[in-house]
């Protein structure tokens, strides 16, 4: 990222560019109010970054390409899929948290939001969330029907076909092991 300040007189504001560059060049060939915490696919063929368009506007970006979604308090927690063809992030409008998975929100939202994770075939993705101080989960945009005084992050498993979710009910912990066909369809 690199800056640049065009001043016309002394009496005019001073214009600020953020941009993605290299070596002086422009890689996207454009520029953002803010372009922050950029990061590249595991095969190195994009990039992302967390970006505003325009002012209090914030989004995703990909190889310089903004989607169409935007948030008016924040985006944070960008993830690319293990193959690099997709990205979730987490957005907040106002005091509710969105998960956003390749420019499209999901209509299940929270009170408060933790990084989505994908399974190895880039088919499911999962994030943690509360809403009215309980815990549950998201999967592919559907709601796990559990509500739980304490969630830890979901995990996959390596062949991505079950899910890892550890919570705390009626003050038990609990590890279970689930196919995720049964949460996500």
């Amino acid at each position: 990222m690199f800056t640049s300040a065009l001043l016309e007189s002394s009496d005019e504001p001073v214009a600020v560019v953020r941009a993605l560059a290299e070596d002086g060049n422009l890689i996207w060939g454009r520029s953002f109010v803010q372009l922050w915490h950029q990061m590249y696919s595991l095969d190195g063929k994009k990039i992302a970054a967390i970006v505003a368009p325009k002012f209090g506007k914030w989004t995703v970006a990909v190889n310089g390409s903004p989607w169409p979604v935007a948030f008016n308090t924040m985006v944070t927690d960008a993830v690319f899929s293990p193959d690099g063809s997709r990205i979730a992030a987490l957005g907040k409008e106002g005091d509710t948290w969105h998960i956003a998975v390749d420019g499209k929100v999901w209509k299940n939202t929270g009170d408060m939001a933790w990084k989505p994770v994908f399974n190895s075939d880039n088919s499911y993705v999962a994030a943690r969330i509360e809403k009215q101080g309980k815990y549950t989960f998201v999967i592919n945009d559907r709601l796990w029907t559990r509500e739980c005084e304490a969630a830890w992050d979901p995990v996959f498993s390596p062949d991505g076909d079950k899910i890892l979710l550890r919570t705390i009910e009626d003050g038990k912990y609990y590890r279970r092991i689930v196919p995720v066909t049964e949460l996500a369809s």
